[in-house]
Order: C-alpha cells, then sequence, then structure tokens
C-alpha cells in the first residue's frame, strides 16, 4: 500500500540546525541541478515567469527550495562518496536568486537512489494544480515508464506480474488505456530535444497527439528527421497548404507501401501518414 504522500516527504525531511548557519550556507555554494531532474519539471510560459520574477523582487523568496542531499557514488559520478546537493523544486526561484543576489531558504530530502528522487518529482508535480492536459499526460506517462522500467529489471520478483498501467490508472483515477497512451506521449516527447519538447509542454507549439504517441513506436530519433515530421503540420497549420504538398506526400506513401515492407519502410509510412493527416486538418 503506497504511503501517504505528506507523511512520507515528512519522514525523508531532514532539518538543518539552526545554530549552524555557516553549514546552510555552504550547502546553498554547493547546489547543482541535474537536466534529467530539472526537465521533469513543466516549464513556465515567458509571463508566468516574468510574474513570478516581479513577485520575487517585491517580496523576496517565500516558498523553500527544495534540495535532495546525496552522495557522489549513489549518483555515479565517482566511488569518492562525497556529499552533493541536487536542487528538486525551485528551480525558476533559484535562477531569479541568483540573478539577482537573493537569499532563500532550502528544505533539505533524503532518498535511496536518482529513481526514488523521480518518482518524487512527478508525484509533486502532479499534485499542482496550474497544470495543462499535456503536462498531465506527460508526467503520468513518464511514472508509467519509470515503473515498467522498474519491475521489467526485477526478474527474480513477482513484482514484475503486476500490471503497472492498472495500478496507476486507479491511483489516478483513469483508465489503464489512459495510463499507456500517455507512456507513449512522453516516450515520444523524449525523442525530442529539450528545447522542442518544452515548447510542445508549454504550449507554444501545437502537435497533434497522435503524432507524438506514433514516434514512441518507432526506433527513429530526431536526427533521422522524427522531429522534421511530427513539426511540419504544426508550422503549416497557421497558413494555407497547397495541393502540390498533400499529393507531394500522397505519392510519397504510395510509393513506399509499393515497395518492399520492412521495419524503417513501415515507420516512414506512418510519419508521412501522420504528416498527411496534419496537413490535411489544417486547410
Amino acid at each position: 500500500m503506497k504511503k501517504d504522500f505528506m507523511s512520507s516527504m515528512r519522514e525523508k525531511t531532514s532539518s538543518l540546525p539552526t545554530s549552524l548557519l555557516s553549514t546552510e550556507e555552504n550547502i546553498k555554494s554547493q547546489i547543482q541541478i541535474l537536466d534529467q531532474l530539472r526537465d521533469l519539471i513543466p516549464p513556465l510560459l515567458e509571463e508566468e515567469y516574468n510574474q513570478l520574477q516581479q513577485n520575487i523582487l517585491k517580496h523576496g523568496v517565500k516558498d523553500p527550495l527544495t534540495v535532495w542531499e546525496t552522495s557522489s557514488s549513489v549518483l555515479q559520478l565517482d566511488e569518492e562518496n562525497r556529499p552533493v546537493y541536487i536542487l528538486l523544486d525551485g528551480h525558476n526561484r533559484y535562477r531569479i536568486s541568483q540573478q539577482h543576489k537573493l537569499d532563500y531558504r532550502i528544505n533539505l530530502l533524503r532518498f535511496t537512489n536518482l529513481e526514488e528522487a523521480k518518482d518524487y518529482m512527478i508525484d509533486f508535480q502532479l499534485g499542482r494544480r496550474n497544470l495543462s492536459t499535456e503536462q498531465i499526460a506527460y508526467l503520468r506517462g513518464l511514472r508509467y515508464l519509470q515503473q515498467k522500467s522498474i519491475r521489467g529489471g526485477n526478474k527474480t520478483s513477482t513484482a514484475e506480474l503486476v500490471d503497472v498501467s492498472a495500478v496507476l490508472g486507479k491511483e489516478y483515477g483513469v483508465s489503464s488505456r489512459t495510463i499507456k497512451r500517455d507512456g507513449d506521449f512522453a516516450a515520444g516527447l523524449n525523442k525530442l530535444n529539450p528545447e522542442a519538447k518544452q515548447q510542445i509542454l508549454s504550449g507554444k507549439k501545437k502537435v497533434a497527439r497522435s503524432s507524438i504517441e506514433a514516434m514512441a513506436k518507432t526506433e527513429l530519433t530526431e536526427s533521422s528527421g522524427v522531429a522534421e515530421a511530427v513539426f511540419e503540420p504544426a508550422r503549416r497549420s497557421h497558413k494555407r497548404v497547397g495541393e502540390e504538398r498533400i499529393k507531394k506526400i500522397e505519392s510519397l506513401i504510395r510509393e513506399l507501401a509499393a515497395g518492399t515492407l520492412s521495419r524503417k519502410t513501415c515507420e516512414q509510412i506512418i510519419l508521412k501518414t501522420n504528416e498527411l493527416l496534419g496537413l490535411l486538418q489544417a486547410k
């Protein structure tokens, strides 16, 4: 049975000694950011970031930053077991504080490993109220992929027999099918570069979710032209699409289908079909 989230966090919280202010300042000077953890946090829109900055400049940093107290051996950086402090929550506040040389408070948490820290971050983000539908789907999908990976790697345990999608679906109040689609959505987004992924999650780029989910079922990467195929409909949706472009893609699909249907060819057909659907919807 999963522990109550807040109870679990209280157990993991490490209070800083109030008499050792130098210790807290020392920790602040060593805070590091891991891209793979930072990217779990849905990005703020430009106007949201500007508003946050104005509030902080006026009232200061009210909420403490959450920091994971771990070691270099846990993160597999080296075998020295030296202390390492990783920022988990408050990346925007930290950036603003650094830029304007403002003070802030910190809360320390301890986790056994990186996967446990990720699990905490995903749960914490899902507990916020201002997430878009895409951001919620992405976070649930990450949780699904992570749990599948953990259970799948434990071949000596019966844990792998658990239906992860059903368990998470019950936890989040959705169907197991929705959780699996969320997993495809997250896997597809993770094939894009961080900037492109953040643009979609922030709502700056509008891309058909079916196109992103289709990417999860291919072995192609962004360098193979996947991103171009996904973003093409989004770029063209803001202007009239010529019949010549549509006919060219239709012709290419027929040509691919007429040849030998290898795995790579089928993947190309799927991508081009999704591109064609995007163009037709934009007309």
